[in-house]
């Protein structure tokens, strides 16, 4: 043998990269720089602000740093009770850190994707191996889900990650009877629920309360539910603000955010978000792409692992947990599936270590860019029998907002997956090849063409606003971005003769007698009430 036949192949040395060996510092910080650049913080800072929820987080949280009311959450001047105060916190810092834009609102969630992938990488290291816990960190950077949610101006980052690290630290006391793990579990399911509400104690008590039933692990039971001082730690985390909100707002408080918000959203589908039995998993192919073959792959395994090790099962139970208690809550949105993926990204990249990407990359690639070159058509299509002039407006001509960029990238989407049928590089390379490309694709020209359809008019309002100096009022409409584009409160009232209003055209058109139109665009205008 030769020694150049002895010299590893520029191939195998980027395997070796990309599966944790033989990597110098400098090359691995500058590749995950280049990949926080270019698929998450160069998106989070040009993409507007996506209404609803993004909008409306963004502007209380503006209007938290202007009034300095930092224990109120109040949209508008009016109590805002959807979700708890941690994010507004983050965002208000992300403010001072950066100033006001896109970026000072997603700047947390960002934060909160470094340290999600940090954990899961040490976890993995202790309880499985180095190996898989590389594959799990690229598999987390690129799936479709994640790299959504991870940038977004929503509490669901940090959701995620508190109940990623109170299942690990639950893991790790179930090997270790440790109580400092223990108690670091509850104090995360704490930070959970102040960042999102009681779902993280669901998600978290109900997976290891269910793991340890079925084991009959009955003093380890008792352990858990005794541990007073686990309890305390998570009631002096959670507790003083949900009881603040009760003095300073009673009942009100209690009826919308526990009554509407958090129960009722359970009970009944709210501002239309229903769905039937198989929603979720529809969903959990859009946000585990492109990844996705990997699962389906992985489930007849991943089944053999969990009788054989309280890991596997563990992880199982708390991904069938969110899916069920999901699927049976009769509000359904897609992120709701996030808080149980992370032990889906694990146990995908556990399989792919043992058996390698075998087939599907490639084919998925093909399909999603055929599905997406046909999305504006589609929308047109649903358009034509849809009765909301509003949506009709916006959406109806979708395929003239379209740009030859797009299908550029719809064709690189493509070639990608054609490639990946006839490549002979190893698995790490595939999973980050596939994954890389479907994030650009997704950022570049999904989240972009979404950005001009739904929320280009609104921007363009606000900022005629802005430019103009206009006091302005909103009536018929929920698009809270528009305060944070305008930089100034716009309270949701009826008008009266003489102000200026931001809603719906068509709902304008029908509530008032006469108006002056002073800035139209589509589906939104600003008018002048002449006559109420």
């Amino acid at each position: 043998m030769t020694s150049s036949d002895q010299t590893p192949s520029l191939q195998s040395k980027i395997e070796s990269f990309l599966i944790g060996e033989n990597q110098t510092k400098l090359v691995l910080l500058v590749f995950f720089t280049l990949i926080m650049i270019f698929l998450y913080l160069w998106p989070a800072f040009y993409l507007p602000l996506f209404d609803m929820d993004e909008g409306a987080y963004a502007a209380v949280s503006r209007e938290m740093v202007l009034s300095g009311q930092w224990w109120a959450t109040m949209l508008n001047g009016e109590p805002f009770f959807h979700k708890p105060v941690l994010m507004y916190w983050l965002q208000s810092i992300g403010l001072g850190l950066v100033g006001d834009g896109n970026l000072a609102y997603r700047l947390p969630s960002l934060v909160a994707l470094g340290i999600w992938l940090w954990v899961t990488f040490k976890f993995l290291q202790r309880h499985v191996d180095h190996q898989t816990a590389w594959l799990s960190i690229w598999i987390g950077f690129f799936s479709a889900g994640m790299a959504v949610i991870f940038k977004a101006a929503i509490p669901d980052a940090w959701l995620i990650l508190f109940i990623s690290l109170a299942m690990y630290k639950a893991l790790d006391f179930l090997t270790s009877q440790r109580e400092s793990d223990l108690n670091w579990a509850f104090i995360w399911t704490g930070f959970g629920i102040l960042a999102k509400g009681p779902i993280a104690l669901v998600v978290v008590a109900g997976a290891l309360f269910v793991h340890l039933v079925i084991g009959r692990k009955w003093i380890t039971l008792k352990q858990m539910i005794l541990a007073w001082k686990g309890w305390l730690l998570l009631i002096l985390i959670a507790l003083p603000w949900y009881v603040l909100q009760v003095a300073l707002f009673g009942q009100d408080f209690i009826n919308e955010f526990f009554g509407v918000h958090n129960v009722g959203r359970f009970m009944n589908p709210m501002e239309g978000h229903s769905g039937n039995p198989l929603y979720y998993i529809v969903a959990l192919v859009f946000l585990t792409l492109p990844f996705f073959p990997l699962l389906i792959q992985a489930m007849r395994p991943w089944w053999n692992w969990s009788k054989q090790s309280s890991l596997w099962q563990v992880m199982g139970i708390w991904f069938l947990l969110v899916l069920v208690f999901f699927t049976l809550a009769a509000t359904k949105l897609p992120h709701y599936l996030m808080y149980g993926v992370p032990p889906v990204i694990i146990a995908m990249a556990y399989f792919v270590r043992q058996n390698g990407t075998r087939w599907g990359l490639g084919l998925t690639l093909l399909i999603v860019a055929a599905f997406l070159a046909s999305v504006p058509w589609l929308i047109e299509w649903l358009m034509a029998s849809e009765k909301n002039p509003y949506l009709v407006e916006t959406y109806g001509q979708a395929t003239q907002y379209i740009t030859a960029g797009y299908f550029s990238w719809m064709a690189f989407l493509a070639i990608a997956g054609l490639l990946l049928f006839w490549v002979k590089w190893g698995t790490a390379t595939k999973v980050v090849m596939a994954g890389v490309v479907m994030t650009l694709v997704l950022n570049y020209a999904v989240l972009n063409y979404a950005a001009e359809l739904q929320q280009k008019p609104i921007v363009e309002a606000a900022n005629y606003v802005k430019a103009n100096e206009l006091e302005v009022v909103t009536c018929c409409i929920e698009m809270p971005s528009f305060n944070v584009v305008a930089e100034q409160l716009t309270p949701m009232r009826m008008p009266k003769s003489g102000e200026i209003v931001f809603g719906k055209t068509d709902v304008l058109q029908r509530k008032f007698k006469e108006l002056e139109w002073v800035w139209q665009g589509r589906g939104v205008a600003l008018a002048k009430v002449i006559e109420e």
